[in-house]
């Protein structure tokens, strides 16, 4: 005669679980993009293969969500529930779901990076982007240098940034040195593919930008030096 076994439901016990499967990924992911990371990612970024592995990280974190939101909907139907549980895989989906647009920035970034630079040859100033910030004449600079090689060779040297503009309808020239906050602006360079500079700046009190001179100054002497003068087009703040 055979005998019927009860099994107790305990859908909380499959949730808590699936949280933290959720917390370890989101972790893991984030580990694998931390600041050395990026490094290695600067650095071969010209065979595309890192790119490739962000778009695949980016689709799974996709594809997590997906799954997290229908564990979610699936779980509020569920009676012995609590509102509690529910409430922390939502956390979870909106951890993922920022990890995710940090990633699709990034990308984005890259791409731009690897688009533009297809047609060029050699150490570029690929753009410099300015942002003001809430206090008064606070700024962040952003500056991005690429270099497109046949061989894998380095790009090293040292840069000067010179910021032009008038104070007391007079002529001033502040060097970036003078105003850039905290730990300042490395001067240096060395790359291979694209670098990445980026730093604060506070101007003088009454002083009014109106361009931005930066020069690269190559190592080998048998290089020229690269000089481009971009206007600063950013309102004062």
């Amino acid at each position: 005669m055979s005998s019927l076994v009860v099994k107790t439901h305990r859908p909380w016990q499959f949730a808590v679980a699936i949280v933290v499967l959720s917390m370890f990924l989101a972790t893991l992911t984030w580990l694998m993009l931390d600041k050395s990371h990026w490094s290695l990612i600067y650095d071969r970024i010209g065979d595309n293969q890192d790119w490739k592995h962000l778009w695949e990280v980016n689709q799974s974190l996709q594809e997590e969500r997906v799954a997290l939101q229908d564990r979610v909907l699936m779980l509020e139907r569920t009676t012995s529930v609590d509102k509690q549980t529910a409430a922390l895989l939502q956390d979870e989906i909106k951890s993922l779901q920022e990890i995710i647009y940090t990633l699709k920035g990034e990308l984005e970034f890259y791409q731009g990076i690897m688009d533009a630079t297809r047609d060029s040859k050699g150490l570029n100033i690929h753009g410099i982007y300015i942002e003001p910030l809430t206090q008064p004449q606070v700024y962040r600079l952003k500056l991005v240098l690429t270099h497109v090689a046949k061989a894998s060779i380095l790009a090293e040297g040292r840069m000067t940034i010179s910021i032009v503009g008038t104070q007391n309808a007079e002529a001033q020239q502040l060097k970036i040195e003078d105003v850039a906050t905290g730990d300042g602006m490395n001067l240096e360079y060395k790359l291979r593919s694209f670098k990445r500079f980026e730093t604060k700046l506070v101007l003088p009190v009454g002083f009014i930008a109106d361009r931005i001179v930066i020069e690269l100054r190559p190592k080998s002497k048998n290089q020229a030096i690269i000089r481009e003068v971009f206007d600063w087009t950013v309102p004062a703040n």
